[in-house]
């Protein structure tokens, strides 16, 4: 490839993939954030002795990891309106939906992190004086939490990528400006080169972040 070929690519269209990055990294961080905390408290209610209470999350998490999640962004987006009145612009249309799939498998990945811990460390620490509360907190969490975190921050490298979902309702984020680029320079490779390249930087620290706490973890608990 000649240095005319990368001519096609202008200053301007860097400082176009710096904001797409910027959009990508936003609505990711905002899904990631308000995914985690909802499925932390669906993976909680699961874990309750009370059969009715620990199958109601179920309504919500089943279907949500059952399905594809651009349809949950279409139903959102496009079938919302059809049935009420409300009309969600882009943005949090694909954050709503990206934070709605993350609950659910985060939902999961709570429920199965405290499950994995073996029930003779509740015994041991009602045997202590804990209550069920205190031995959750102090033996319970401590241990799920070395098991939780690897997995979540796969789920959220996860989530990054299909964050580029977003490019379907005219979210001018990393993989809709690649479209866009792509159509004017003729240069597919070389666009979506860049984009791959741009995902990867992103997701690597993530992965090396997971590594890292689970060896960490593995010996504070």
């Amino acid at each position: 490839m000649s240095f005319y070929d990368y001519a096609y690519l202008t200053s301007n269209d860097a400082m176009q993939f710096v904001k797409a990055t910027g959009v990508t990294l936003y609505i990711t961080l905002m899904s990631l954030f308000f995914g985690t905390v909802l499925g932390v408290l669906l993976g909680l209610v699961r874990c309750s002795k009370n059969r009715v209470v620990r199958t109601l999350p179920l309504l919500v998490i089943e279907p949500l990891r059952n399905s594809p999640l651009v349809t949950q962004l279409f139903l959102i987006y496009y079938g919302l309106p059809m049935v009420s009145r409300i009309m969600l612009d882009p943005y949090p249309a694909a954050i709503l939906a990206l934070s709605l799939n993350t609950a659910a498998f985060m939902g999961v990945l709570v429920h199965n992190s405290v499950s994995a811990v073996p029930d003779g460390q509740w015994e041991a620490g009602l045997a202590l004086g804990h209550s069920r509360v205190s031995t959750f907190c102090h033996v319970i969490a401590r241990q799920a939490l070395r098991l939780l975190v690897p997995q979540a921050i796969t789920l959220y490298i996860s989530q990054l990528q299909c964050s580029s979902l977003v490019a379907l309702i005219s979210i001018m984020d990393l993989t809709k400006l690649g479209q866009n680029l792509a159509l004017r320079t003729l240069r597919p490779f070389l666009v979506y080169g860049i984009v791959f390249l741009i995902y990867y930087v992103i997701s690597s620290p993530l992965a090396a972040l997971a590594r890292r706490l689970e060896k960490k973890l593995a010996f504070h608990y």
